[in-house]
């Protein structure tokens, strides 16, 4: 499984905004030193502003460390990465091309993908594979597994 650790740069946006400075890219940097100590690469999953009279502006993130060697692209157009594990049955959602058909289909971070226009997948490549064969047009069915439910979606290619 991948490792998800949510950064908070308080200290640092006290500091920046007493300079006028976003806190944002400083949160973000965090997240991205945090992953390299563990020899990975971070993904930004959700990202949120808030603002406190005391200190201005603040900048707190979620963010996924993985290892960029097990991301499987499937393709442009579908626009959904996802991570090759071992200790998955399925094709676990990393990254969700917005404005995708993946994204219009309604995948998001974190699903696991076990079932598209009929097929049963069991990796990320059977999941890249059952994508590269969908004519243009075709619409699929695709069952997920989300926050412990099964869900179908549909996906209009």
């Amino acid at each position: 499984m991948i490792k998800m650790r949510s950064v908070f740069a308080v200290a640092a946006a006290a500091l920046l905004a007493s300079a006028g400075c976003d806190p944002m890219p400083r949160a973000e940097k965090r997240a991205k030193e945090y992953c390299a100590k563990e020899g990975k690469e971070s993904m930004v999953i959700d990202r949120e502003r808030t603002s406190n009279p005391f200190v201005g502006p603040l900048a707190t993130i979620r963010a996924a460390c993985f290892d960029p060697s097990h991301v499987v692209h499937t393709s442009d157009a579908f626009g959904v990465d996802v991570l090759a594990e071992i200790d998955i049955k399925g094709a676990h959602a990393l990254r969700i091309t917005p404005g995708s058909i993946g994204d219009k289909a309604g995948i998001k971070y974190n699903d696991v993908i076990y079932e598209y226009d009929g097929r049963v997948i069991g990796t990320a490549d059977a999941l890249r594979a059952a994508v590269a064969d969908t004519p243009a047009g075709s619409q699929v069915s695709i069952k997920l597994h989300r926050d412990e439910k099964d869900v179908t979606v549909s996906a209009q290619f």
